[in-house]
């Protein structure tokens, strides 16, 4: 079964220990996929690796510099995307299925509009869900996937981790 996204409503079932994400089409119909702790901390393990590989800019960065232009744009994308909020009522029993694979592929539609196109499926691959959006609302997703999943004590990848600010009396700030 294909399902074409248009929106995805995502909360934490603490009963199932799962991520449950309702996926909405334009034409109101809904399925509900459950991801498990396992599978999200392997996408959190390659995905910043696979973003710098996609948006690169001309000028080649060391990985510090890189995973630094990726930190900002995280925490840019977090201010400026927006996310609605509200009571998750759905309004009959959904179909539900487990989320086994997520596919990340760029879907190039000129310079300025690079899409990322998702696809989630099941373990027989019978259930596929296409949603598309840009870099700035995938971190957007992930940060706001994050913030719901915080039992699961996982480390953002874009986080800035082991941060010193030492002052002295110059009124200067190092870090």
């Amino acid at each position: 079964m294909a399902f074409i996204v248009d929106s995805i409503t995502t909360f934490y079932d603490k009963e199932q220990d799962r991520l449950s994400l309702i996926f909405n089409s334009k034409d109101k119909k809904q399925l509900m996929g459950n991801m498990t702790r396992q599978l999200f901390k392997g996408i959190l393990a390659q995905l910043p690796g696979w973003l710098t590989q996609q948006y690169t800019d001309s000028m080649p960065q060391t990985v510090e510099q890189q995973w630094a232009i990726n930190q900002i744009y995280h925490q840019v994308s977090q201010q400026k995307v927006a996310a609605t909020y509200g009571k998750i009522q759905p309004n009959k029993q959904l179909e539900a299925f487990l989320i086994n694979t997520v596919n990340f592929t760029k879907e190039d539609q000129g310079e300025d509009n690079q899409k990322i196109r998702l696809e989630f499926l099941d373990l027989n691959r019978t259930t596929e869900i296409t949603f598309t959006l840009n870099a700035a609302e995938l971190h957007k997703f992930i940060g706001e996937i994050l913030k719901q999943v915080q039992v699961w004590d996982i480390d953002n990848p874009w986080r800035e981790k082991d941060m010193v600010i030492i002052s002295s009396d110059t009124d200067r700030v190092v870090h």
